[in-house]
């Protein structure tokens, strides 16, 4: 994920000093997460000029892309992932792991974040996806 920061500007100007102190506790309440630096004006009276950081995202491979509108899915949600059999041939289900030949060592953990595989399985439809109720 590439992510650019950048700074950006808001202005704050009341004509009363309770205006002027309601709407700058605002703007500086509304960009609390963007790190506000509030600098005054020493000729204009109720006038400040706010700075603050702006972090833009910008996906640089189809999972990221996908991941970026909330949509992340695991291993064990993967056609690829091979469950352990049971002496009687049937799926071991307690087991929290799984074969799966694009894994770095030939075996992954049900619970962790899918590879690129299985995102581009969905984007060439050899994977469809269905809600559940």
């Amino acid at each position: 994920m590439k992510r650019s920061t950048y700074d950006q500007f808001a202005i704050v100007r009341a004509d009363s000093a309770a205006l002027f102190a309601e709407e700058l506790n605002a703007e500086v309440r509304r960009l609390k997460d963007n790190y506000p630096v509030v600098k005054f004006s020493e000729s204009i009276p109720f006038y400040a000029h706010i700075t603050y950081k702006e972090t833009v995202e910008e996906p640089e491979t189809l999972t990221e892309q996908i991941q970026l509108n909330g949509i992340k899915f695991v291993c064990g949600q993967c056609p690829y992932i091979k469950a352990p059999k049971k002496d009687d041939g049937t799926e071991d289900k307690r087991c929290k792991w799984g074969e799966c030949e694009h894994a770095e060592l030939g075996r992954t953990l049900k619970a962790s974040p899918a590879c690129d595989k299985l995102y581009e399985l969905i984007a060439e439809g050899g994977v469809k996806l269905c809600f559940m109720e």
